[in-house]
């Protein structure tokens, strides 16, 4: 203490403050010299604004990693995932892996791209995924895990759901709410998050790591077709139902070698009723 203050250039008397200081400390014990330095409301303010701190350096890896902690929190709190929605799983958490680099520096998921792929052992990231599935299968409860999974782990995150049905968008919007209090143990405030706004179609949250930390969900009933598409400058994918995708290849098969790039442009106008459809050919006509 002594060679400390000399460094310091101290006087001798405040030299003889700190000897007493120090003298008065050591007859306390630690515990008790906390209680006297700091009262209970400020040291649970500052031990509060030193989780906050610790949250927000977290990490675009950690932030992936308490992803995948939310979803085995499931497993062990009685929502027990199947072999296929684990997989689902997988590959979802592979689409959304640039959203929790969404706070970080600009320019740090490319230079950590090479560094995720060998982590988790992928080939490459692709961003859009295709599940086809039969009835019963799980997929509401599939998505709204995820979804919940990603509420509660990526920072400033928007998810959007589009369902069939209005019924169907309800039920989802209230699993995916349910599913994020199972995450948090039902006590958001100890997790840090505050509901902002929640109604039948969105739910708002004010996450843990700043005023600017907005995380929502939104599931809306849609239909969608190809002709009421907008046109815009960036990809929009439509997902048809199976029957289409049969019937479209049956008929890119039967055309394969026999008709142009503007005859199959003519069917598929035909088909979205652009333009009249061709007249059908008999045999022997």
């Amino acid at each position: 203490m002594a060679a400390v203050v000399a460094r310091a250039g101290a006087t001798r008397e405040s030299v003889c403050v700190l000897e007493l200081v120090q003298r008065v400390l050591s007859r306390v014990a630690p515990a008790e010299v906390v209680q006297l330095a700091m009262p209970d409301g400020l040291h649970s303010r500052m031990m509060h604004m030193q989780e906050r701190t610790d949250k927000r350096k977290q990490t675009g890896f950690s932030r992936m990693q308490e992803c995948r902690d939310a979803l085995i929190l499931l497993d062990d709190r009685g929502w027990k995932r199947s072999y296929h929605q684990r997989l689902f799983h997988d590959d979802f958490l592979k689409a959304c892996t640039r959203i929790f680099w969404k706070l970080e520096a600009p320019g740090t998921f490319e230079r950590q791209h090479c560094d995720i792929l060998r982590r988790n052992n992928w080939e490459h990231l692709q961003q859009e995924i295709l599940i086809s599935t039969p009835r019963r299968f799980g997929k509401t409860i599939s998505v709204s895990m995820f979804a919940a999974a990603m509420l509660f782990s990526a920072p400033n995150v928007e998810i959007s759901i589009y369902s069939t049905c209005k019924r169907i968008s309800q039920k989802l919007l209230n699993k995916v709410q349910q599913f994020f209090g199972v995450i948090c143990g039902n006590d958001l405030k100890k997790r840090g998050f505050t509901v902002t706004r929640s109604n039948m179609e969105e739910i708002v949250l004010l996450g843990p790591e700043g005023p600017a930390d907005i995380r929502v969900v939104n599931s809306y009933p849609s239909k969608v077709s190809a002709k009421s598409l907008p046109v815009v400058e960036k990809s929009v994918f439509c997902l048809k139902s199976p029957v289409n995708l049969v019937v479209r290849r049956e008929r890119e098969e039967r055309h394969e070698g026999h008709v142009g790039d503007a005859e199959r442009d003519f069917d598929d106008k035909a088909e979205q009723g652009v333009v009249p459809k061709r007249p059908v050919q008999h045999a022997g006509s």
